[in-house]
């Protein structure tokens, strides 16, 4: 089989800032991958303040994927889909047969194509995705100042590392409260964990939980600057089950997915647009979409 890559935004922007010298890179695309591309990239993309820039990528979105590629759902729906499908029938789950490529997917990409996408759209998009973010992190952050004095007091111990922070169980109790948010249905610690066995992206939806919390609420201050991605970069974890490699040029985005990826067990490469076209394709064939 040959291997799946998706591109994040950043590695879109990387893609066409690199111009011609893209070229050679954009034939083999073509030749030798199955290509994904993400609604939330869109979404971004669509968002871009600059007009020349935003028809630039939108260009580079719609040649991606006049090479055969196909958009999947936003992280959240991908979520609800696979809930649904848990929810629905438990003994029958089989991850790999839900469909996250929806009609809305398919509109988007005709749109692009199409560039029926009015400036005032854009500004709204534009809009949406800094009060998601804004919304994101002050979640977090207004977490911190509860946590705090509990580390304070023994036996809590504040978790010096991500790896810590999984281990405290964080994951299987983000689980159950993402199960419970979009099913309305309970499990219990032992069924969620069996859950997040049988379904990578819901697991990597988890991880990528606690990263967030870890990254704004849990780490200690130490004066050292560390990557904290923000939360459509963070949840992009639940695409790396679908894909072989998932290419971001955003620093603290492809380092905190590495963590996620590590932590989870998702089987995936995160690299950057230049280490993809150095690198020979290490694992071919393991990806699900």
């Amino acid at each position: 089989m040959i291997p799946t890559i998706i591109f994040d935004t950043s590695g879109i922007n990387a893609l066409e800032n690199g111009g011609a010298a893209s070229e050679p890179l954009m034939r083999r695309l073509q030749c030798g991958f199955k290509v994904i591309l993400t609604f939330t990239s869109a979404e971004e993309l669509i968002a871009t303040p600059e007009l020349e820039k935003r028809e630039a990528l939108l260009a580079r979105f719609e040649r991606l994927w006049r090479l055969g590629a196909e958009c999947i759902c936003p992280p959240h729906e991908i979520m609800r889909l696979l809930i649904y499908a848990h929810s629905s029938d438990p003994s029958q789950f089989d991850w790999t047969k839900v469909g996250v490529r929806t009609p809305e997917c398919r509109d988007l990409e005709y749109a692009i194509a199409r560039r029926d996408l009015d400036n005032e759209l854009c500004i709204q998009q534009r809009t949406e995705n800094l009060e998601s973010e804004k919304g994101f992190q002050g979640i977090w952050k207004g977490l911190r100042p509860k946590v705090d004095p509990i580390f304070m007091e023994e036996p809590f111990r504040r978790p010096n590392n991500y790896g810590e922070a999984v281990a405290t169980g964080a994951a299987e109790y983000w689980g159950q409260k993402h199960y419970k948010s979009f099913s309305g249905s309970e499990l219990t610690e032992t069924e969620v964990q069996s859950f997040m066995e049988v379904c990578p992206p819901f697991r990597a939806y988890c991880y990528g939980t606690v990263m967030a919390e870890y990254n704004w609420a849990l780490r200690a201050y130490d004066g050292n600057k560390r990557p904290s991605a923000g939360r459509n970069d963070l949840y992009a974890a639940v695409y790396l089950p679908y894909c072989d490699q998932f290419i971001t040029n955003d620093r603290p985005q492809r380092e905190n997915l590495r963590e996620v990826a590590s932590g989870a067990k998702i089987p995936c490469e995160i690299l950057c647009l230049n280490d993809f076209e150095h690198s020979g394709v290490s694992r071919v064939g393991t990806a699900n979409p």
